[in-house]
């Protein structure tokens, strides 16, 4: 009991100490958790102004984190800068909301992050510092749920024994607002290092990451070479398989980089040294299926984020072989995220762009643009026109900004005739209802009698003598899903559905699929 008592007494005093290092920052925690809980008893979307003051408060602890370490003198710049940030995400979020917002906003939150690597490494080279980190978040992770969860019981005590609550999931709500902010945050920022504080990492981590864990991504790899292997010995490059992997050897290289160090062990040692070698043939095999995907479907924005996470993970495999600053990789990645998410080389606009001068092309080689004149007339090959379709369909669904030759192809012969051509020219109806009778309630009125009904296929459906109401469905209309439809057969009976799927080739007049469930009502008195 001692010895957990102390425990909190040593945690009280690590809150007690991030309030005096990091003030502003604190203020910024309860201003969120007040912000919160007023949304969260009100009901209301607040979300602009919540996204506001999660910015101010990151933008906050890293301007007092650089104060703290010597970088500028002005202690008071932390409120000021940061209050700027806030407005101007509000602001943001508030008038212009679409696609390039959010990217940016979302990029802006990873160069602060970066930032603050970017100060805690810029004096020091320990690769203690990360393990230190990791290990500060899971310790503090298992304080703040055994805290919250205590509080929790508590709350369902006093709601079932003393006076029940009438929407307890708001006080829930705000208790794991506060501690998590309050509590689990402050905690967090308690040990985040002074500029001359040593970092130590206890052995039982060391045991479980930097060993245990270390020898299962050395499994990976060789996995992941014998793939290579194979690639080699076959002389086939399955498409769609090596990326995932890929980029999940190259993620976990960048974490065991900052986290091992030479007395964890002679291998590991020798991964610190020679690691960024080990995953150079994983790399080129990696970024060679992406130029093979590129050049068979072009660039789209999951592409070029892979590739942009794939360029972070060479600069720290160079800071490894060059041996430089490692502080260095994490003020590259502001950089980047600027770049990419708030210049015309977004992730957005460059795909869409490389798309459309990949439709461009296809057009011209099938001869139906000429001199940069749509003709639709034209009867294309079909290796033009299927790639013609790709493009054509990656800029349909894509965000960000379409030339103004995309809006002309799109009112074309050739664009509308691509919604049939995956059909074999078939000109199919399809439609989809489903509406969840799960705990509704049914007004069986005079009938009796109730059954479950699942069919799938047209055997019944003569019987039954519903086609034309089948095919009288249309998916644009949303009442449909605001109550379950019904449908009464000839001989009385009574069918409500639960869900409606075909279809139907109306050259042929007849259904390529059908299916349906529901409820029959019958025994009308």
């Amino acid at each position: 009991m001692k010895d957990l008592f102390d425990r909190f007494k040593n945690a009280l005093g690590r809150l007690e100490d991030c309030i005096r290092r990091f003030p502003f920052s604190f203020i910024y925690l309860c201003l969120i958790t007040l912000a919160g809980s007023y949304l969260i008893i009100s009901e209301n979307e607040g979300y602009e102004v919540m996204a506001a003051l999660v910015f101010g408060g990151l933008s906050c602890f890293l301007i007092e984190l650089a104060y703290e370490y010597g970088m500028h003198k002005i202690r008071l710049a932390s409120p000021a800068a940061s209050l700027l940030i806030a407005v101007l995400v509000f602001w943001l979020l508030k008038n212009h909301q679409n696609e390039y917002v959010y990217t940016a906003v979302f990029a802006m939150a990873i160069a602060i992050v970066s930032l603050i690597c970017f100060i805690l490494y810029k004096n020091r080279e320990n690769r203690k510092l990360f393990s230190h980190l990791v290990k500060s978040l899971f310790i503090v992770q298992i304080f703040a749920a055994v805290v919250f969860s205590g509080f929790a019981v508590c709350i369902a005590a006093f709601h079932f024994l003393i006076f029940g609550f009438q929407d307890i999931w708001k006080l829930y709500g705000i208790l794991f607002l506060t501690v998590a902010s309050l509590f689990g945050i402050t905690l967090f920022l308690s040990y985040v290092p002074r500029p001359d504080e040593e970092t130590e990492v206890p052995d039982l981590y060391r045991t479980m990451i930097h060993k245990a864990l270390f020898y299962i991504y050395l499994i990976l790899i060789s996995i992941l070479y014998l793939y290579i292997l194979k690639i080699i010995i076959t002389w086939k490059m399955p498409i769609g398989k090596l990326n995932w992997f890929g980029s999940f050897a190259l993620l976990f290289y960048v974490f065991f980089y900052l986290s091992l160090d030479e007395t964890d062990g002679r291998l590991q040692a020798l991964f610190k040294k020679y690691g960024a070698c080990l995953l150079l043939p994983v790399l080129a095999i990696q970024i060679f299926a992406i130029i093979i995907r590129l050049n068979a479907y072009g660039l789209t924005t999951a592409r070029f984020v892979s590739l942009i996470f794939i360029g972070i993970a060479v600069a720290f495999m160079l800071s490894s072989v060059l041996k430089f600053p490692v502080s260095g990789c994490f003020l590259l990645i502001p950089v980047l995220a600027v770049i990419f998410t708030c210049t015309p080389l977004n992730v957005y606009d460059v795909p869409n762009r490389v798309q459309e001068h990949r439709l461009m092309n296809a057009l011209t080689k099938g001869g139906a643009l000429v001199e940069g004149k749509l003709d639709d007339t034209v009867e294309m090959e079909v290796e033009y026109l299927e790639d013609a379709k790709s493009a054509y369909e990656y800029l349909r669904w894509s965000s960000g900004r379409k030339s103004a030759f995309y809006e002309t192809f799109a009112e074309s012969k050739i664009a509308k005739s691509f919604y049939d051509y995956g059909e074999n020219g078939k000109n199919i109806k399809s439609y989809y209802y489903r509406y969840e009778l799960d705990g509704e309630e049914i007004d069986v009125g005079e009938y009796h009698s109730l059954q479950m009904i699942s069919e799938n296929g047209t055997d019944r459906l003569q019987d039954l003598d519903m086609t034309a109401f089948l095919l009288s469905l249309d998916s644009a209309d949303e009442q449909s899903f605001q109550a379950p439809l019904a449908y009464e057969l000839p001989d009385g009976r009574r069918i409500i559905f639960g869900c409606i799927s075909y279809d139907y080739d109306q050259d042929e007049r007849e259904f390529a699929y059908l299916y349906y469930s529901g409820i029959l009502l019958s025994g009308r008195q």
